[in-house]
């Protein structure tokens, strides 16, 4: 609350009676099986709206006054719907903030206390920490919703209690004091986690690298756990991981759902799923066909990208024929004359955009002049990948 008022007279002790009657009502604390009072986690920001029950010689305070103010709490070693603890941090007069931890203490209800000290002035003289605030606050859980399972307060009943405030100046104020009840509604109440995360492959080892982009859930509950699974029971022990960021090399070229579990503090989850492609080597084929009934052969390639599309980029001919001027081309689709009837051995290898291989050799009959030569297509043979 705020710091009391300076008075040298005692006339201000009119009514106190009064006053000490409506604190002590206020101090006593709630039953712990109220009704309404229910267990459930209290983990999120609140806003309080509250009325001053008790308040003497405290500057800027009257009782009846109404007040608002935030208080953010946070569960610890939580369980289902029930917290041991709360952390709490709470808003008071001149956008103060003051700590403290509040321990269960029956169903839906928390107590804890704490202190906050302010600044007096006395015969010219400031004493920063003159003034000594031990205060009670004592929360109660009167609404709930449940989310995935779990309960979650989203309405709280509360009371403040300040029985004296200590001075330490030289400058004797007499009795001071406050109270005050609140009612507070969950702003926002909390929702699960939002996961996603971010894939980058690398072709060169094949190798994948996931790294975790999630948001926190309504509420602002921190993400606590992951959990990957990468689909590919193939790789054993492999097959997920729980870090931020991992990489996970797939046991074969194919087509994966990768998915993501996060878990935030207030044990809420949710899963992200990808589809994820780790690509293949491409598929090698051509066909040959002679020209009219000369020794010049044209060759076509017939290749197809492996798995994950990745387009042909380059095309290695061996035409078997050393006597030739040239036994070797890069081009996709050339033609080669071949220094004479006979069985030559030719092989192509592509490479596509991923730096993978492939590659197929096959015997071409090349007749003697004026005969005849039949079109083919030979089969691939996938090389090693990627190709250096």
């Amino acid at each position: 609350m705020t710091a009391p008022i300076r008075h040298g007279a005692r006339d201000l002790l009119v009514g106190a009676a009064l006053l000490l009657t409506a604190a002590a009502a206020l101090a006593a604390p709630a039953p712990a099986h109220a009704a309404g009072v229910t267990d459930a986690r209290i983990n999120t920001t609140y806003v309080m709206h509250g009325r001053i029950t008790t308040a003497l010689r405290v500057r800027g305070e009257h009782r009846g006054q109404s007040i608002t103010r935030r208080w953010t709490f946070t569960g610890l070693d939580c369980s289902g719907s029930v917290c041991p603890r709360l952390r709490l941090r709470r808003q008071r007069s001149a956008n103060r903030f003051d700590r403290l931890t509040l321990s269960r203490v029956g169903v839906g209800t928390y107590a804890g206390r704490g202190r906050f000290t302010s600044g007096l002035r006395c015969r010219g003289r400031r004493y920063p920490h003159g003034l000594v605030v031990p205060y009670t606050i004592t929360v109660q859980v009167i609404q709930a919703v449940p989310v995935e399972g779990i309960a979650f307060a989203s309405q709280l009943s509360a009371t403040y209690t300040n029985r004296r405030r200590i001075d330490h100046t030289r400058c004797p104020l007499g009795p001071s004091r406050d109270a005050a009840r609140y009612l507070g509604v969950a702003a926002p109440l909390p929702s699960p986690p939002a996961p996603g995360f971010l894939v980058a492959a690398h072709p060169v080892d094949d190798s994948t690298t996931f790294t975790a982009r999630s948001a926190r859930g309504a509420g602002g509950a921190p993400i606590v756990s992951r959990a990957w699974q990468f689909g590919d029971p193939a790789s054993g022990a492999s097959n997920t991981a729980t870090a931020r960021r991992t990489t996970h090399t797939f046991s074969a070229p194919g087509v994966y759902e990768v998915s993501l579990t996060v878990t935030d503090a207030n044990g809420l989850t949710a899963t992200a799923t990808r589809t994820v492609t780790a690509p293949g080597p491409p598929t090698a084929a051509f066909t040959t066909a002679r020209v009219g009934t000369s020794e010049t052969f044209g060759f076509h390639d017939a290749s197809q990208p492996g798995i994950g599309g990745a387009s042909l980029v380059r095309w290695g001919w061996r035409f078997g024929d050393p006597r030739s001027s040239s036994d070797a081309s890069g081009q996709r689709n050339p033609q080669h004359t071949f220094s004479g009837p006979g069985t030559y051995q030719v092989c192509l290898v592509v490479v596509d955009a991923n730096n993978r291989g492939a590659g197929v050799c096959h015997p071409v009959v090349v007749p003697a002049a004026g005969t005849q030569a039949s079109k083919r297509t030979v089969a691939s043979t996938a090389l090693s990948s990627p190709i250096s």
